[in-house]
């Protein structure tokens, strides 16, 4: 058009843009040509992978940092390639010394664990929002976590840590959410936001295998490579999930963590770490495993040191009283004092097994306080 003798002001007015000129002269470029320039420096990614922006500047333009990505995940290989390419954000090596890491080496060595936990707390508790998925699927992750629970902070600080050491991603804690009656939790809530990345749209597309209008409460993920990865790897995705959406059950004497919608998968990873396990199908599905079990792996994470990971290490060293038979006279009247506290059938079950490292079921505690 400009050839053909229009000038700016009329070629603007037909295409509806602005600074058409600094688009001729070259002091302005478009998208197309941008992405065109960055792929003539990076080159084409090899087989099987992509080459993915890791930030966005505004209008969705790559910043100029790229990292190559599998299209499709088919073992932890993949997995360490991608993280390979990624360095820790400063300040996860500011925060390394809240969770026990004496060195950024120590916290380095656990890279790939630590986006496996990251993975499990995306699977449980961590939003995933969407932010323009015309031109590069991003989004970013976000974790709301009620202050009435004793395991937020630490469970979000430590999911922060995971961010910034595995993937480069300076996640960081935002303004706490007053308490509102329109939430999960009325009380006020603990708030971390990462920033938008297409890095995260690929972990939930490619790696958690979903579709951008499902959503990780009511659709499962489609990881059928997972079972397969080293025990190390596993366990990590299995502390993400249990640390989000997880308990200790005294009174059953197992370690439970909401499953659905991924029940089938969990317990495929639970057979392949040789962990014995039932699924209480209610409104949801809870998998339980045996705290003996479970404390093999463990399934609460040992750097958090969650109330869960402690209930957990009290019940698994506590000794089985014979089932069948009456219990001892003391241990009854240990039972009837917690019992006059109004404790629940699981907390007495919790207290015998953290004073006297004895561990009774909820039946029997019943038919004892009666």
């Amino acid at each position: 058009m400009s050839n053909a003798g229009l000038n700016g002001e009329e070629i603007g007015s037909i295409l509806n843009m602005n600074n058409v000129r600094a688009y001729l002269t070259g002091r302005k470029k478009s998208f197309l040509t941008n992405l065109r320039a960055e792929h003539d420096k990076i080159g084409k990614p090899r087989v099987g992978h992509q080459w993915l922006p890791v930030g966005l500047k505004p209008r969705g333009t790559p910043d100029g940092t790229w990292i190559q990505v599998p299209t499709r995940i088919t073992d932890v290989d993949e997995i360490n390639s991608m993280l390979a390419q990624r360095t820790a954000s400063p300040n996860a090596f500011s925060a390394m010394s809240e969770f026990g890491y004496k060195s950024p080496e120590e916290l380095v060595g656990e890279k790939t664990a630590l986006f496996g936990f990251l993975v499990g707390a995306f699977i449980g508790d961590a939003g995933k929002h969407p932010k323009g998925e015309s031109r590069f699927q991003s989004k970013a992750i976000s974790l709301v976590l009620s202050q009435k629970k004793q395991n937020s902070y630490r469970f979000g600080q430590f999911t922060t840590l995971c961010a910034r050491a595995s993937l480069g991603l300076e996640m960081h804690r935002i303004s706490d959410a007053p308490a509102t009656k329109l939430r999960f939790s009325d009380s006020a809530c603990f708030r971390w936001i990462s920033p938008a990345s297409p890095f995260v749209g690929w972990l939930f597309h490619v790696c958690l295998g979903l579709a951008p209008e499902e959503l990780t409460t009511y659709d499962p993920v489609r990881m059928d490579w997972l079972p397969a990865t080293p025990n190390t790897f596993k366990a990590a995705v299995l502390q993400g999930v249990s640390e989000s959406d997880g308990w200790v059950d005294a009174g059953d004497d197992t370690a439970c963590f909401v499953s659905s919608p991924n029940t089938a998968l969990f317990s495929s990873v639970l057979n392949s770490l040789g962990l014995r396990h039932r699924v209480d199908h209610q409104a949801v599905d809870v998998t339980r495993v045996p705290t003996e079990d479970a404390a093999k792996v463990p399934m609460f994470n040992p750097r958090i040191r969650s109330v869960y990971f402690e209930q957990l290490e009290v019940m698994s060293h506590a000794r089985r009283l014979p089932e069948r038979k009456r219990l001892p006279d003391e241990v009854i009247q240990w039972i009837r004092e917690l019992a006059t506290e109004t404790r629940t059938l699981s907390s007495i079950c919790l207290e015998l097994a953290r004073v006297h490292g004895i561990k009774v079921t909820s039946q029997t505690v019943r038919r004892y306080i009666g």
